[in-house]
């Protein structure tokens, strides 16, 4: 008996050294100690989710406002960010905007637009979103004359005149390069276009790979008979790229899109045909529930021949050929998960007569 419990004892310190020499064999194996780093190329191809999300809130969604740019397609930056699986969300965006531009003999614009649009998106199979953007329009000559005034003598930006023109009036007329004339009467309520929206996830990106997602959106000419929008379909082909710094609450954003327009000519306004569309921004995550989001945005040139010059007309102080350009910011809060309320302005950079002078933006989006 004593023999047998001897033996048993012995067995057990026996093997007790061994599945140690096994653990510490295992722990010195090289795969163990040190995982293998991942290739940029297996996270760009893989399904599997990043560690990190490389996106925050976003960017603000603002398309140009301008008075001359809202009768055919408007591109816009967005997050790369999808949907999962029959998930969806529900926005509604408000939009409130000045255009103003004023040359001796060459131009007179002076309008508000105040829009309401209402955005429904739906996820697809983890990868795929669809959207739909309904548009509620206000054109006039609105109120804001004296608040803007205001605004840009505080930050000691110009205010072209504005005190010595009537306020609070709408007039959009112009003299094209070619010695024609238009003038646009389109104010009034109504609905704008409709906009179709698919959107793929390419890759959620990873250590060294941006998230990154392909975007096509449709505008499907449906807006009120009295704005007289292009009755062609437009199509818009967009990239929306983000990369985290690190772990760090900081986020980059970045846009690229082109947009073929059906048609090249509202009323008497001479259009072009193929535009691009370049953005660049960033989000500070200020808080769990709080982001500071900041982006600016350049289109190519919109009008054909209204801002070239002609032979006894004073030249404009347009400075890069009359290109799209502006910068929009401001702060994302969700108090509750699921529940987003934005709210920012938006500025132009260079050339105020081709794009809107100020702008106020709110959003409030619910996820169901």
């Amino acid at each position: 008996m004593r023999l047998a419990i001897s033996l048993t004892l012995a067995g057990l310190l026996a093997s007790l050294p061994l599945a140690g020499s096994s653990a510490r064999a295992e722990e010195a194996t090289p795969e163990a100690a040190a995982p293998k780093e991942a290739d940029p190329t297996e996270i760009l191809l893989s399904d599997e989710e990043a560690g990190i999300a490389q996106w925050g809130r976003g960017p603000l969604e603002i398309a140009d406002p301008y008075i001359l740019a809202l009768y055919r397609a408007r591109p816009w930056a967005t997050s790369p960010e999808i949907l999962p699986h029959l998930k969806g969300s529900v926005a509604l965006h408000g939009l409130w905007s000045n255009s103003y531009a004023f040359e001796t003999n060459r131009m007179a614009i002076d309008a508000e637009v105040r829009q309401l649009s209402m955005t429904f998106r739906l996820g697809i199979a983890d990868r795929f979103q669809a959207g739909l953007h309904v548009n509620y329009q206000w054109r006039g000559g609105g109120s804001m004359d004296g608040f803007i005034q205001n605004f840009h003598k505080r930050f000691g930006l110009p205010n072209a005149d504005r005190r010595r023109r009537p306020r609070h009036r709408y007039l959009v007329t112009g003299l094209q390069a070619d010695g024609t004339t238009f003038e646009l009467d389109h104010k009034g309520w109504g609905f704008g276009d409709v906009v179709l929206e698919g959107r793929g996830l390419i890759t959620k990106g990873g250590d060294w790979v941006p998230a990154l997602t392909g975007t096509v959106r449709l505008r499907i000419p449906t807006a009120r008979s009295k704005f007289d929008v292009s009755d062609g379909v437009d199509w818009t082909f967009g990239l929306d790229a983000s990369k985290r710094l690190g772990s760090l609450p900081l986020i980059v954003y970045s846009s690229l899109a082109y947009t073929y327009y059906d048609e090249t000519r509202i009323d008497d306004l001479e259009l072009q045909r193929h535009r691009g569309f370049f953005s660049i921004g960033a989000e500070w995550e200020i808080l769990p529930i709080l982001s500071f989001t900041v982006h600016t945005w350049v289109e190519t040139r919109r009008e054909t021949i209204l801002w070239k010059d002609r032979s006894g007309i004073p030249k404009t102080d347009l400075l890069v050929g009359n290109w799209i350009s502006y910068i929009a910011g401001g702060f994302k809060l969700e108090p509750t998960q699921g529940l987003t309320i934005e709210a920012g302005v938006l500025e132009n950079l260079v050339d105020p007569e081709t794009t809107a002078d100020f702008g106020l933006f709110f959003s409030v989006t619910l996820e169901l």
